[in-house]
């Protein structure tokens, strides 16, 4: 670009004056710009080869280290196909191994199914047989000892044992159970233990109440008395006692009652606690009728030789009220049909009473 300038040029063919000046002035600087980005653009491509060498380079490592990479998981992958055809070896051996276990199975499989035919009959006849002898517990705790607590348990327990036999044909036996269970839990059963204790409690109370009438006492003369001194003074004092003790008069209304003794009075309260005894054994016994009896005669005892108006006698008649409508032998469910059931579809069991 220096070979146009035109400084090169013969002077006299330059223009002359102040116009040929400015354009010889206006191409140097045009050249100058023009070399001064050329310049430019040659450090810039410098630094773009040495970047693209760099990167070239960085190209070149990778490329070297995904080659050792390949080359590394091709040997790996030659292991584990020479791994895999030895497991594949040994997959076939283990499967030729088995190619008879079929019939060891099928063998196995007919020896189970014998041995268990042969111990199920048994075990099915005994839980049949536990069932069975449950109900008839139940069936006896209730008719002996009125024990419905009891009968409830042993009911419950001999449905557990058919449940534990997974039989369908059992299904009504269970069902009957159900419905016995129900009804003995819908009886209401009284506080036998309460009941026992408020009589016991009533027998102490009627030692304490106050007999009708008028308790004979023996007039006794006061022996410990200082009798005066001198024979005549004395003489006066005994006799005076003497005629005293012979004659006591006493006022009785009709609400008092006749006169009684000691031993009439001991008599008439034995003869409630008598009574109140007497019921208190027929709780025991769940015997209703002769509990009512008892409870009725202490009632009418109680109200003809004993003062109501005294406290002891008032709250001995309102407990023996209170006690006296209490049914202590409410009427029992009969729960004998789920053990006629099971002994129907049972052969070998024996009939239940």
């Amino acid at each position: 670009m220096a070979d146009l300038i035109p400084e090169a040029a013969p002077p006299a063919a330059l223009p002359a004056g102040p116009a040929a000046s400015k354009r010889v002035h206006s191409y140097s600087r045009f050249t100058t710009a023009v070399a001064v980005l050329g310049l430019a653009t040659a450090l810039y491509a410098l630094l773009r080869l040495d970047s693209l060498r760099d990167r070239v380079d960085q190209i070149s490592d990778v490329a070297r280290q995904s080659q050792a990479e390949r080359e590394s998981l091709r040997a790996d992958l030659g292991a584990l196909a020479a791994q895999q055809q030895q497991h594949r070896n040994e997959l076939t051996r283990t499967i030729n191994s088995l190619a008879s276990m079929p019939k060891q199975v099928q063998e196995l499989s007919t020896a189970v199914e014998e041995l268990h035919g042969k111990t199920e009959g048994p075990q099915r006849a005994w839980s049949r047989a536990e069932a069975l002898y449950l109900m008839e517990i139940a069936q006896r705790s209730l008719a002996l000892h009125r024990d419905v607590d009891t009968a409830v348990t042993a009911l419950e327990s001999a449905d557990s044992r058919l449940a534990s036999l997974r039989d369908a044909g059992l299904a009504p036996v269970r069902q009957q159970l159900v419905r016995d269970v129900q009804a003995l839990r819908s009886v209401a059963m009284p506080d036998v233990t309460g009941i026992v204790a408020r009589l016991a409690s009533a027998e102490e109370l009627a030692d304490r109440a106050a007999v009708k009438g008028v308790i004979a006492v023996e007039r006794t003369a006061d022996r410990n008395k200082a009798l005066p001194e001198g024979f005549l003074a004395r003489s006066r004092t005994v006799v005076s006692n003497a005629l005293s003790a012979l004659i006591s008069v006493r006022r009785i209304d009709d609400q008092a009652g006749n006169v009684v003794t000691f031993d009439e009075q001991m008599v008439r309260r034995q003869h409630l606690q008598l009574l109140l005894f007497t019921a208190r054994s027929a709780v025991a016994r769940h015997d209703e009728t002769m509990y009512r009896t008892a409870l009725a005669s202490a009632r009418r005892w109680l109200g003809e030789f004993f003062d109501l108006t005294e406290p002891a006698g008032r709250t001995l008649l309102d407990e023996i009220q209170a006690l006296e409508p209490i049914r202590i032998d409410p009427p029992l469910p009969d729960i004998t049909a789920s053990a006629k059931l099971l002994q129907k579809l049972s052969p070998g069991a024996r009939p239940v009473a």
